[in-house]
């Protein structure tokens, strides 16, 4: 089964996702100069879009019956794609004992509490249909110790048959060794937990497997890509080792993209892994895997740097010249890392505290944190409910409660979350705020269509502008022959830009207020950012 190209589709539908944006902040109002005016997207067939992380289990109840599905997913792409997101990531979706997914019962089915193959097969043709990519969730490091391979290879491994296929499958041992946990009478390598024991990637057979695996997803299922989980534990203490092997996943993707897409003679899949260490080995990891990209784990949190610079931005005592200067630098990080590949910031993701809650659930912080994520080079990615300002931070399953899509509805709370709406709810539905042109919400969907309708700012790379405010950040993107000027405001109140040259103003992006001005004389907002060409 072929799909039609996601660019083809985009560029069809590009006219229905051109958004009517005020000066700054919403998708109504006023607003003077050049960004009060619809802003035509431009897409490229690239690796550079804007994703949307979705829990399954947690987006969209479909059918009543209390549990997110496949078929929800497919019901709102519409409102996805809207906000202006071209790429979907979907947390596991394959068959599990658990509720989060990540020990795979079955590595070529859909859990059945989410839907069926068939439902899976309608998602992903509206997604293309509507320019969405779409990735998921593969675990390679490890499976369910209910897998099928694991009980074969736990009896071969008993019975001493080594010429038992499955005999390798995973790493076992007869007494106990670090990272090892015990199944009846021997150990085998689970360093996640006991029901979650870690493959043996040196097995051909196991890399036969996976290859197979890739090649369903990319050429029957027609997936974009995938997101890998805990690539630096593939060869636990050597990254080296995990990356090339990570390069090896590229490299089977993209053979398998190839195949099912020969018209797109530069298409690629895309692969994003996560991998929680600094700089060093995420370097090591861009430098060894062959075009994989990877999350830039120092953009998000507490004290990653959007909140360094949130939060130095607001202090009482704040030093805006001094977070500008160290905004800047961050912007050389996380393209310096990436080598040339894509980089993949975010501000939050299933595993941590969401940004409304790091922000202290002051609207003011959620936005320009999002604003200022806007701005690095590279795919964005967003957590499913941040666009609303959700909460959530104690057990992982309370950071993976259901979206609250309208007023009085109840969201969806997975196993072990607290069934109490007040915990992750503090700012207004999605039917409620995509009716405020000043909600958090419209300051997302604002953002987004800066990064589609300005290659560059997606893609760019920059240089700083010297001007007299130091309080005001500007600096320009470049991409091919595209030139963009972003000016920011990390002042607490308004700021004056002059001597930009003969600039006209092409879009505000505001937490409050409104853009004014153009090259010669800009005037911003409390933490405004405008865009000039």
């Amino acid at each position: 089964m072929k799909k039609i190209s996601k660019f083809f589709a985009a560029a069809m539908l590009s006219l229905a996702f051109v958004f009517p944006l005020a000066a700054c902040g919403g998708n109504g109002g006023g607003g003077g100069g050049g960004s009060n005016k619809l802003l035509e997207e431009n897409l490229i067939e690239d690796q550079y879009d804007n994703y949307y992380e979705i829990f399954v289990r947690s987006f969209y109840d479909s059918d009543g019956n209390g549990t997110g599905d496949l078929k929800g997913v497919t019901e709102k792409l519409p409102y996805v794609r809207d906000m202006g997101y071209t790429g979907i990531w979907l947390m596991p979706i394959n068959p599990t004992d658990s509720y989060h997914g990540y020990d795979v019962r079955d590595y070529k089915a859909i859990n059945p509490t989410l839907g069926t193959l068939e439902d899976f097969r309608d998602m992903v043709e509206e997604a293309h249909r509507l320019g969405i990519k779409v990735i998921i969730d593969l675990v390679l490091n490890h499976s369910s110790n209910n897998h099928p391979w694991f009980k074969a290879a736990c009896q071969a491994f008993i019975s001493g048959d080594r010429g038992n296929q499955y005999y390798d499958y995973y790493n076992f041992s007869q007494t106990k060794k670090d990272g090892y946990r015990q199944y009846g009478n021997i150990w085998a390598e689970a360093r996640f937990a006991d029901s979650m024991p870690d493959i043996n990637l040196d097995s051909a057979n196991v890399r036969a497997e996976f290859q197979d695996i890739i090649k369903y997803w990319i050429e029957d299922e027609n997936v974009d890509g995938f997101r890998l989980d805990a690539v630096r534990y593939f060869y636990y203490g050597d990254s080296k080792r995990s990356s090339e092997f990570t390069g090896l996943i590229k490299e089977w993707a993209d053979a398998a993209y190839k195949e099912a897409h020969p018209d797109e003679p530069n298409g690629a899949a895309f692969i994003v892994g996560e991998d929680w260490a600094g700089s060093g080995e995420i370097k090591t990891f861009f430098a060894n895997a062959k075009g994989a990209n990877f999350f830039d784990f120092q953009c998000q949190g507490s004290n990653g740097y959007v909140d360094k610079a949130v939060s130095s931005a607001m202090l009482r005592d704040a030093n805006p010249a001094g977070t500008a200067n160290d905004f800047f630098n961050t912007l050389s990080s996380v393209l310096s890392k990436a080598q040339g590949n894509t980089p993949c910031p975010f501000l939050d993701n299933h595993d941590v505290a969401r940004i409304a809650g790091i922000e202290m659930k002051e609207e003011v912080r959620i936005k320009f944190a999002y604003g200022l994520l806007s701005l690095y080079t590279g795919s964005n990615f967003t957590y499913y409910g941040d666009e609303i300002g959700m909460t959530g931070s104690a057990n992982d399953p309370e950071k993976r409660v259901g979206m609250l899509w309208a007023k009085d509805t109840v969201g969806i709370y997975p196993p072990g979350a607290t069934r109490d709406p007040s915990r992750y709810y503090p700012f207004p539905s999605v039917e409620e705020q995509l009716a405020d042109k000043n909600s958090i919400l419209n300051y997302y969907k604002l953002c987004n269509n800066a990064r589609n309708a300005f290659p560059a700012l997606m893609r760019g790379t920059f240089e700083r502008v010297e001007n007299e405010n130091e309080n005001v950040l500007v600096f320009t993107k470049t991409y091919k022959e595209e030139t963009i000027t972003i000016a920011v405001n990390f002042a607490s109140s308004v700021q004056t830009v002059k001597g930009l040259g003969n600039l006209s103003l092409k879009q505000g992006i505001c937490v409050s207020g409104s853009v004014s001005g153009s090259g010669a004389s800009l005037k911003l907002p409390a933490y405004g950012i405008a865009i000039l060409a």
